[in-house]
């Protein structure tokens, strides 16, 4: 995904910006004693892959404190097909000691910013069925469920996608 300029949001002191290749081994911290990673990272070298991938193609992003802390990771889809081409968060995760503080909604917003901002009118999240703390959280800030589907990465588990309004 591109931007015609560097994509920054300031709110509770916490700035989005790009993530960088040669801090992969920090983001992944963030990952940790998460549901995410125990159901889909901990065995494997998942993580590795998605987080290259995404940094590669400029999708990954990170909350950064004022003390030039990384406490948050999104990767930001423009389009893809797992949400009948509508943009799509596909990893968030939040500093182990900095959950509960907004850091989440806070790339969500930003997620939500750049995507009304480049034209488009909803956008997208898959959650797991296994995660229902997550759910309860997108539901709060007005995610819908458009349709449920079997999970494509490590299977056994349901994923729904949630789409927003937006714009």
């Amino acid at each position: 995904m591109t931007f015609n300029r560097e994509a920054q949001y300031m709110a509770n002191k916490i700035e989005i910006q790009k993530a960088e290749a040669s801090k992969i081994e920090e983001y992944k911290e963030l990952f940790k004693n998460c549901s995410l990673y125990d159901h889909c990272f901990k065995k494997t070298d998942l993580l590795d892959q998605k987080l290259n991938e995404a940094i590669a193609k400029g999708q990954g992003f990170v909350a950064v404190d004022r003390d030039g802390a990384t406490v948050g990771y999104a990767t930001i889809v423009p389009s893809d097909p797992l949400a009948d081409g509508l943009p799509l968060i596909k990893l968030l995760a939040v500093k182990p000691d900095k959950r509960g503080r907004g850091i989440g909604q806070m790339l969500l917003k930003f997620y939500e910013e750049v995507m009304a901002g480049i034209g488009y009118t909803e956008c997208g999240l898959i959650v797991c069925d296994w995660n229902p703390r997550a759910r309860k959280l997108f539901d709060s800030l007005g995610y819908k469920l458009r349709k449920s589907f079997d999970d494509k990465v490590i299977g056994g588990y349901v994923d729904h996608l949630l789409v927003k309004k937006i714009g």
